[in-house]
């Protein structure tokens, strides 16, 4: 049997070897060919499939309220903020505005025109603004009326338009498919009119845990937005992206209803103690050095001991030794406890009963509070600090002079009149210290070493949160 097969293997062989020999220039055309696509393939990759890379986000989201990261990528602003943090014309050549701030007319550039290729008209936009009422002139206008007096309206609108009634923009990218869990975005494939651009899909998860988890298993190449990058410190594979978010501020908020923190020396006396944290980008102010509005000559605080000691002692005037000598808790959240152990351990130093209390969310009752907040791009922080806010202003903070800062701060129209005003609010704010503002946070990118290029490619479409 075994002879059989032998047999009749060689005779196939020798066949085929004739056969080879009779069309031997057929078959050297074809090698030729093969050779040539083999090495196209490789050099210039004609045959692959187009380039992708998968990203995931921290959080639920549905269409409306998409991160800023995927609506930067698929389309732009009407306008935009300068180094300084002054708005400029991004779609729009200017606007016009009338004398008690109530009415806006924003002018589109001509020839704009959404990814579908379809002319852009003023119609098209709309923003979910309350209290702001839209109309359209023309096909090139956009005005806004308000109720009340608002000059720092523009400062609003730095969100990508979406074309109404779609999610058609008029950035690189286009929606090429979405899916949903209930009512929450899970996965989003965002694909290019460039051929040069990646295809980009875009994972969901409802909390960071998961979201490291699907890193981990590969679900996606980048997660961007994390709070604690340190947990792929020894993972060979990973690089880490920071940038500072000038849109947080890390802050510690005091109670000033507080039967202690009620007493301004003692809030200073904290404030002077509070340590700088390293590596961090220093604020010691409610807004960012860059901004227009901040003022370089307002107080300071942070990490001076010899101050902190002095303004306790102004303290001990009005605070009996047997007030002082009751327990203080410092609140803050789980990513914050690092911070929150340093600044406790400063505030020993003056002698106090300091202790750290670790909770999940913002507690209703506290007597100060370490947490990050978000802050606008304007210097109108009128929520943050005026005393009709009851439920953004969570020091409980009354100033008849900050309130009227605040106040005109948001009427008056020129850069410059509204300047001095925000200088007079920083100086009533800080001297007053119903907060100590520690540090802007970080913007933490993780990704796998080997998807960077591509990641960069993408990135140059996106502006990082509060960076400019």
């Amino acid at each position: 049997m075994k002879k059989i097969f032998n047999s009749h293997l060689k005779l196939w062989f020798l066949i085929a070897l004739e056969f080879i020999k009779r069309h031997k220039g057929i078959f050297s055309v074809s090698f030729f060919i093969v050779t040539v696509v083999l090495f196209a393939q490789i050099k210039f990759k004609l045959l692959s499939k187009p380039y992708s890379i998968s990203i995931g986000f921290i959080g639920t989201y549905q269409e409306h309220d998409l991160p800023a990261e995927v609506t930067e990528l698929i389309s732009q602003p009407l306008v935009e903020t300068d180094e300084n943090g002054k708005v400029k014309g991004k779609l729009v050549i200017g606007w016009d505005i009338n004398n008690d701030a109530t009415v806006f007319k924003f002018k589109l550039k001509d020839n704009l025109r959404w990814i579908d290729n379809s002319e852009v008209k003023s119609k098209d936009i709309g923003f979910a603004i309350p209290g702001l009422e839209q109309s359209y002139p023309d096909d090139k206008t956009i005005q806004f009326n308000l109720k009340e007096p608002y000059s720092p309206l523009p400062s609003l609108l730095t969100k990508p338009v979406i074309k109404r009634g779609t999610m058609i923009g008029m950035g690189p990218y286009k929606i090429a498919k979405l899916e949903k869990s209930r009512v929450f975005i899970t996965k989003i494939v965002l694909k290019s009119v460039n051929p040069q651009l990646p295809v980009i899909y875009v994972r969901f998860y409802p909390n960071e845990k998961v979201g490291i988890t699907g890193f981990n298993l590969g679900e996606v190449q980048a997660l961007l937005g994390i709070s604690n990058p340190k947990v792929f410190s020894n993972n060979s594979q990973t690089k880490l992206q920071q940038k500072t978010d000038y849109s947080k501020m890390v802050t510690i908020l005091f109670q000033t209803k507080n039967p202690l923190l009620s007493n301004r020396s003692l809030r200073q006396a904290l404030a002077y103690a509070t340590p700088k944290i390293d590596s961090e980008e220093i604020a010691n102010n409610p807004y960012p050095s860059f901004l227009w509005a901040y003022n370089p000559d307002s107080k300071k605080y942070l990490g001076n001991i010899d101050l902190a000691k002095s303004a306790l002692e102004r303290a001990k005037s009005s605070i009996s030794d047997e007030k002082l000598k009751e327990e203080l808790i410092l609140t803050t959240t789980p990513n914050l406890e690092e911070v929150g152990n340093k600044v406790i351990s400063s505030w020993k130093d003056l002698g106090l009963d300091i202790k750290l209390r670790i909770e999940s969310g913002i507690p209703q009752n506290f007597a100060a509070l370490l947490i990050t907040q978000s802050i606008p791009k304007d210097p109108d922080q009128y929520f943050l600090w005026h005393a009709t806010q009851t439920k953004t202003n969570l020091t409980g903070y009354d100033s008849k002079r900050t309130d009227k800062d605040l106040e005109d701060g948001r009427k008056i129209i020129t850069l410059e009149d509204r300047q001095q005003k925000y200088f007079d609010f920083q100086k009533s704010l800080l001297e007053d210290a119903p907060a100590t503002f520690l540090y802007f946070p970080k913007y933490n990118i993780v990704y796998l070493k080997k998807s960077e290029k591509l990641l960069d490619k993408i990135l140059r479409y996106v502006q990082t949160p509060g960076v400019d």
